[in-house]
């Protein structure tokens, strides 16, 4: 699935009709007016500063960074890890309409934003992704002194405290497309992104850009509120060295009521979030805390899991029980 496919869904879910999406795919001449702010910035837009993200879904990123599984199946084959390694992940990403961006001002190419602007007094100048032919330029420093000079030339305030950025001119378009990895063929042959003349009124009606509230239907299941943290100690899943398959560990860790923690390590510490019912890992990050953000972000697709039955977690579940019983531990 696509991310324009998962944006449509999203839209979908949240109410707009298919006669809906067929007209702003016909106003925008068979594009969606709704994009992540890389992704309008490729385009040469910028989000306005006042602007809040309309909502939020789980997009398709490229990064060339290996992946945790290609480091683990290069450690396991005692080979090194390799500095590269293509490929694409799901990241929660937030998206904005039309409506809420602004058509970038004409960049100079880099010689000349550097010629102009470097050895400025208080102003600290940064080219970013030089090497990869489509640099970004940041300016830090005294940034407020030059701030109309700055926005001249292209550049965009970054929401952050003292920070813009432009794009220079004769930098190319990304060479991987954020709609990857399966862009169907009419995205690919498409030309760069306008807007008609005659249409930079739309989208219409307004109603379009503000999404509709999502049909009527059951109530969804209150979010979990984590506890306290309190120290426990539990049983996880996992194959240790001297094992010839998976089975049910006892650690010592801590618990927020929800799920279970426990860390691995001595100088460099992963922290790994255990479901209590079967003792599987479902999240691993460097601090607790961020291990149990992680967690509750992903709480529906855990109880969508939950849900399905799966004879496989069953069978975790039945370890699970077995191995509490059997040292009278709780869930938790």
């Amino acid at each position: 699935m696509t991310n324009t496919e998962i944006i449509t869904n999203t839209l979908k879910a949240r109410g707009m009709t298919d006669e809906q999406l067929s007209q702003l795919l016909d106003a925008y001449k068979g594009d969606l007016p709704f994009h992540t702010i890389p992704e309008w910035s490729r385009r040469g837009y910028h989000v306005k500063a006042d602007a809040a993200p309309l909502f939020a879904c789980d997009l398709w990123k490229h990064t060339n960074k290996p992946s945790r599984a290609a480091i683990a199946a290069a450690t396991e084959a005692g080979e090194d890890v390799p500095e590269q390694s293509p490929h694409f992940y799901k990241k929660l990403s937030y998206i904005y309409s039309f409506a809420q961006v602004e058509k970038n001002a004409a960049a100079p190419d880099l010689d000349t934003i550097k010629s102009r602007f470097s050895g400025l007094p208080g102003l600290t100048l940064t080219v970013k992704g030089e090497k990869t032919g489509a640099p970004n330029v940041w300016f830090t420093g005294d940034v407020e002194k030059y701030a109309d000079e700055i926005k001249a030339a292209g550049g965009i305030w970054s929401k952050k405290k003292s920070a813009y950025w432009v794009k220079p001119s004769t930098a190319p378009a990304p060479s991987t497309m954020e709609d990857a990895p399966s862009i169907p063929a009419p995205i690919q042959t498409r030309p760069a992104f306008t807007l008609p003349p005659v249409r930079l009124a739309l989208p219409a009606p307004a109603r379009l850009l503000t999404l509709p509230a999502p049909k009527a239907g059951p109530e969804p299941a209150p979010a979990p509120v984590p506890g306290p943290w309190k120290k426990c100690s539990f049983y996880t899943i996992r194959r240790g060295k001297d094992d010839d398959k998976q089975k049910p560990h006892k650690v010592d860790g801590y618990t927020d009521g929800i799920y279970n923690y426990y860390a691995i390590g001595t100088k460099s510490k992963t922290w790994h979030v255990i479901h209590p019912a079967y003792g599987l890992s479902i999240v691993w990050k460097e601090t607790r805390q961020a291990a149990q953000a992680r967690a509750l972000e992903l709480s529906d697709k855990i109880r969508d899991m939950e849900s399905k039955n799966d004879a496989r977690l069953r069978a975790y579940s039945d370890m699970m029980k077995a191995a509490q019983d059997g040292g009278n531990l709780s869930l938790f």
